[in-house]
């Protein structure tokens, strides 16, 4: 990963639908997908495979927002078997996938996603909330490696009087988060991720803090 061990802040500017605009409600940086009238069965049956899911969504997200900008890609968070969230369909409407997406910039995850639902093979629905990102001259410092911050955790864990805690219990993983938004950017911020959060670690600093 290029920069792993110097990390600055990011402006993350939204990306804006190329095609069909008038599908999307958009603001704060998210484009949601106007769904109009209650769900209706598409009539087609799912992928059979997840991977042609994936497939099609990432295609999807290509045809109407372009090709993601230079040093970003999507990475599957999780994949389900209903166009509704769920693990399995429910309803007469929602055979097909949920598929969540990360957005990445130079390896580290990003807050930037996409939640996206897939009924049958070709209706999609969700919500988009992708960024151009720009390292913001005069944040970049060095970052706590991985051996930094489990070691950082031990101290927090003691200050708390838990001193026997296992600080590999939980994972930790390196992302940016948002520190502040506007209506079209973000602010975003090197941090340790506590396992979903909301608990974290200052990437920089190692200051404890938390999400939210």
């Amino acid at each position: 990963m290029k920069g792993r061990h110097h990390l600055g802040w990011l402006l993350a500017m939204a990306l804006a639908a190329i095609r069909n605009p008038e599908l999307f409600s958009v603001g704060w940086g998210t484009a949601e997908i106007v769904r109009g009238d209650d769900p209706k069965p598409t009539g087609e049956l799912p992928f059979a495979e997840d991977a042609e899911a994936i497939t099609f969504l990432r295609d999807w997200i290509h045809t109407h927002f372009g090709p993601l900008p230079m040093d970003t890609e999507l990475v599957v968070d999780r994949v389900l078997r209903s166009a509704s969230g769920g693990d399995q369909p429910m309803y007469d409407w929602d055979q097909g996938h949920t598929v969540v997406f990360t957005q990445t910039w130079c390896g580290v995850r990003t807050d930037r996603h996409c939640v996206l639902y897939l009924q049958g093979r070709s209706k999609v629905t969700g919500s988009l909330a992708l960024g151009r990102f720009t390292p913001i001259a005069g944040t970049e410092q060095p970052v706590l490696d991985d051996a930094a911050a489990r070691s950082r955790i031990i101290e927090v864990l003691r200050a708390i009087g838990q001193a026997d805690g296992d600080p590999d219990r939980v994972a930790r993983n390196l992302r940016y988060i948002v520190s502040d938004i506007k209506e079209d950017s973000a602010d975003l911020r090197p941090v340790w991720m506590l396992g979903e959060g909301p608990f974290l670690l200052d990437a920089h600093t190692g200051q404890p803090g938390r999400n939210g």
